[in-house]
């Protein structure tokens, strides 16, 4: 009778050829290898993103904005005047809108806009006129007649807020907002002609915001 050939898990281990020790290595581990590899992938790629990743020191959304950049010279000039390293300065034009635009991402009637407001993250905001009146009566704006110079007090868009309908009160007794118009050297677009600069009641970064609407304003006294 032949003598059948015997399969690599019938030979003794030490017996085994190189490329047949390889090969029966990698049956019975190759698994357990690829686990441990997706798992160490994972942990060196949230590491690193740990280690480099930073906190924005300034977030400036501009509402139902379109294709208008005009105004982002204004906040990497700010940026380079404090040091603040490109990285950390946050422009958001793509997430917020209004009913006008279809009221941004899965939302309604503006309520991407009510969404990101309660939630913070919003630090500076610059949205139409209308859209600021509308929406400012809702405890979403800071009252900046204690934040703006004294020479600008008179040109404050001031909105009574209501009460809290849920808590029973009143975050604020007005919302301030600045015509962009108001201030020299700002952009002449269409957009600016109409739009508002405003503080979120939620500010992720009230300081840099305050010291952002107060150097607009102060190099704008300059002029």
């Amino acid at each position: 009778m032949e003598k059948r050939e015997r399969s690599k898990d019938e030979i003794p281990f030490r017996e085994l050829t190189t490329s047949q020790k390889i090969s029966y290595l990698w049956d019975y581990w190759k698994m357990p290898v690829i686990i441990i590899a997706c798992v160490v992938v994972v942990v060196v790629s949230l590491a690193y993103t740990m280690l480099t990743s930073k906190d924005p020191l300034l977030s400036v959304t501009m509402v139902d904005v379109g294709n208008d950049t005009s105004f982002t010279p204004y906040i990497q000039n700010y940026g380079k005047e404090q040091g603040i390293p490109e990285d950390q300065l946050v422009i958001s034009d793509m997430v917020v809108g209004t009913a006008a635009t279809g009221g941004g991402v899965s939302s309604q009637s503006g309520m991407a806009f009510y969404v990101r407001l309660q939630a913070g993250g919003e630090d500076v905001v610059i949205l139409p006129e209308e859209v600021f009146t509308e929406f400012a009566s809702g405890g979403y704006f800071l009252d900046l007649t204690d934040v703006v110079p004294n020479e600008w007090q008179e040109k404050l868009v001031v909105v009574a807020q209501r009460y809290d309908e849920f808590d029973q009160v009143q975050p604020e007794p007005i919302a301030c907002g600045i015509k962009a118009s108001d201030i020299p050297g700002m952009p002449d677009t269409p957009y600016y002609e109409n739009a508002v600069v405003a503080l979120s009641y939620y500010p992720t970064n009230y300081d840099q915001a305050v010291d952002f609407l107060t150097t607009l304003l102060t190099d704008a006294d300059k002029q």
